[in-house]
């Protein structure tokens, strides 16, 4: 108990990052949300699973799921019939005095996949007005030369447009302007090519954007395995948020560069699915890993992002 408590004091001085306690089970966190008093993810599971906290260190998982968990959208069957109401990777990001979440519909080893849109004015269950709002598809694929509509990541930059990159493996990492209003890809914008292709290992991007440059974070090798999992987090930058995002060599993201960033270190096998969180002059970044000293469980954690010559580095404070 006496370390918790000297965490917590430490937290409410400094706002830095701090171990977490009781390591919550999760994978594929989204970005965190705050909400009042309580920060937010969302991460992979059926109806989809929510975990809050009050101080970034102790986080409970909320017993309210997005869908109910013996139901689903009906419009999911339609691109993806294999689906089973298990949504992976979403994301959520706030606008227009609303939560916007996106979510994965998919299934191992096929292409038929969508990402689809929820909105909620508020992310406490508690409250009078907690209602998730479906709006259905935002992007489908069907073929192995599609972007797998998996994976979301959304960006609010500073001239205030809103950009999705998103895929795993087949055709790439994609990228695409959103409406800022509906959430939806916005008329007459193209998806892009950003990363990977050609079926290699490129999945769970982030895009985040700091001074002149817009910043892609993605996973290499392979998810999903336990301490068999091998994947580690490589990134680019680019002036412009459709690219092209070179690497620290000048090799270009779509032709196989990136630069690592994280790999496995310690008992943190396989470190992927970069979320950020600015707070309080801090740069948080959530992602997940397989704990090498408690059977391979996917947990979230939670490192600091620093800048230097204007490229990023990590650095885990446990």
């Amino acid at each position: 108990m006496k370390h918790i408590i000297l965490a917590l004091f430490s937290l409410l001085f400094s706002y830095g990052i701090q171990a977490q306690t009781g390591e919550i089970e999760s994978h594929d966190p989204s970005t965190i949300q705050k909400d009042g008093n309580y920060y937010w993810f969302f991460s992979t599971g059926y109806g989809i699973k929510a975990t809050y906290s009050t101080d970034l260190v102790n986080w409970k998982v909320s017993p309210q799921t997005v869908f109910k968990k013996d139901s689903f959208p009906t419009w999911i069957k339609e691109y993806v019939p294999k689906f089973q109401g298990h949504f992976w990777a979403p994301d959520c990001i706030f606008m227009n005095g609303k939560y916007y979440l996106y979510y994965s519909c998919s299934s191992f080893g096929v292409t038929q996949s969508a990402i689809g849109l929820a909105t909620n004015e508020t992310l406490d269950p508690n409250s009078p007005t907690y209602n998730w709002t479906d709006l259905g598809m935002v992007v489908a694929s069907k073929d192995r030369k599609d972007f797998n509509a998996i994976d979301p990541s959304i960006l609010k930059d500073k001239q205030g447009k809103i950009w999705m990159t998103y895929g795993s493996f087949f055709g790439g990492i994609a990228a695409v302007e959103l409406d800022s209003v509906s959430g939806k890809i916005k008329k007459g914008e193209s998806i892009k090519k950003i990363a990977g292709g050609r079926e290699s290992d490129w999945e769970a991007s982030c895009l985040i954007q700091e001074g002149d440059y817009y910043y892609l974070f993605v996973n290499n090798g392979l998810c999903c395995k336990g301490l068999n999992s091998t994947y580690y987090i490589v990134y680019g930058r680019s002036k412009n948020p459709l690219g092209p995002f070179l690497d620290q060599t000048g090799k270009d993201l779509n032709a196989g560069g990136g630069t690592v960033i994280m790999r496995t270190e310690g008992k943190f096998q396989g470190p992927g699915h970069v979320g950020l969180l600015r707070e309080k002059g801090k740069n948080i970044v959530s992602i997940h890993y397989y704990d090498a000293e408690d059977q391979g469980k996917s947990k979230i954690n939670l490192v600091e992002m620093g800048f230097k010559k204007g490229w990023p580095y990590f650095k885990r404070k446990n």
